[in-house]
């Protein structure tokens, strides 16, 4: 079978729908002899130089006919296009009505291969003053065409399927939920426990709370004294000013290979971060400490959290941790092996078996003739 899959834009360029789409690829290639192509149609025009991995296309106008005329070209050559939707990826307001447009017409095309939408992100959100608020219904308008000229759906958070199953007149009834895998490593067999430093690990970026990157690295160094860190390790933090008084030795990194990256979030045995947790379900972030096995604690005003995700049981709430709360390090390795337990329910593996099985169904139905049902 061979798939087109669509994006804002792919590797090398710094993108985490790029590095899901092609890592993704490689497993439906390699596990289920599903072969992928990219179409890049972002606002960022760059394109990568010499050969690469998979076939890539650029569209040459973020425009409808442009995408029609593109696919005009390909009639019967796939079986599936997959849409990676992401707003602002396709327009820098977050309102691609050209793509919107170009998907209806492409739902309409005789011999049209099926078309599945992953829905990574949905409309933004903002206060009355801002371009978000005041251009939520246009995002919502969009999106709503989108869904329902797809004849499947899919997304990273029940929040966001909730939202989709809300849409009217939609082709198909079901839409598939599984947050993101790690795009940053994804070990078979974690590393023993005790042979872990007591190292804390911290991203620089992917900062929701609004506080400063010292503000954040200050509350992770704190809990990391509480739970007898000795080292805090922050990545893609190379230029940041150290504060003298954390008592906890800081470790800075610029931005790492994955290969990297992966080996020394497997040295460690806790994590920190300031990502909402109400998105931990597009977290690649997240995604990426809970495949390695560390014990997180998380920022956040409410103790419930979403997806799986339960305090105390497979991660740790700083809302709901007195000042006083020690853990031990039995503790917080069972939390640790329960939050990778969370994960392995959507690993690459579990997420490309679900986009084979889905995509197998939708040929399946054509040929009965059938509206699909998943």
């Amino acid at each position: 079978m061979k798939v087109l899959q669509i994006v804002p834009r792919v590797p090398p360029a710094v993108c985490g729908i790029g590095d899901y789409s092609w890592l993704l690829a490689r497993a439906l290639r390699d596990g289920h002899d599903i072969h992928s192509s990219f179409l890049s149609a972002g606002t960022n025009r760059t394109q990568p130089e010499g050969e690469t991995e998979f076939p890539v296309f650029r569209l040459p106008q973020l425009t409808t006919s442009a995408l029609a005329d593109f696919m005009a070209t390909k009639v019967g050559e796939y079986d599936a296009v997959i849409l990676h939707m992401s707003p602002y990826g396709y327009q820098k307001r977050g309102v691609p009505l050209w793509l919107a447009a170009a998907w209806q017409e492409l739902s309409r095309m005789r011999d049209a291969p099926r078309l599945v939408t992953m829905f990574h992100e949905l409309h933004a959100s903002g206060p009355v003053n801002s371009s978000a608020f005041w251009l939520q219904p246009l995002q919502k308008h969009v999106l709503g065409i989108i869904a329902r000229a797809s004849d499947g759906l899919r997304t990273n958070r029940e929040a966001y399927a909730g939202w989709l199953r809300g849409v009217s007149a939609l082709k198909s009834p079901q839409v598939r939920v599984l947050p993101v895998f790690s795009n940053l490593g994804e070990p078979s067999v974690l590393p023993d426990w005790e042979t872990r430093d007591d190292a804390m690990a911290l991203f620089a970026w992917g900062i929701h709370s609004g506080e400063s990157l010292d503000d954040v690295v200050r509350k992770a160094a704190s809990w990391g004294r509480r739970f007898g860190m000795q080292r805090l390790h922050l990545i893609g933090g190379k230029q940041f000013q150290v504060p003298k008084d954390l008592e906890l030795d800081v470790k800075l990194h610029g931005f790492m290979e994955v290969a990297e990256v992966s080996a020394l979030l497997g040295s460690c045995r806790m994590a920190y971060t300031a990502y909402s947790p109400q998105h931990f379900g597009k977290s690649g972030l997240m995604a990426a400490f809970a495949a390695h096995g560390l014990a997180v604690i998380t920022q956040g005003r409410l103790p419930l959290l979403p997806d799986g995700l339960i305090d105390g049981l497979n991660i740790l709430n700083e809302h709901s941790l007195p000042d006083t709360f020690r853990c031990g390090s039995k503790s917080l390795a069972m939390i640790g092996m329960k939050l990778r337990s969370w994960y392995d329910n959507h690993s690459l593996a579990a997420n490309t078996k679900s986009y084979a099985g889905q995509i197998h169904a939708l040929e399946l139905d054509e040929r009965k003739g059938k509206i699909p049902l998943c």
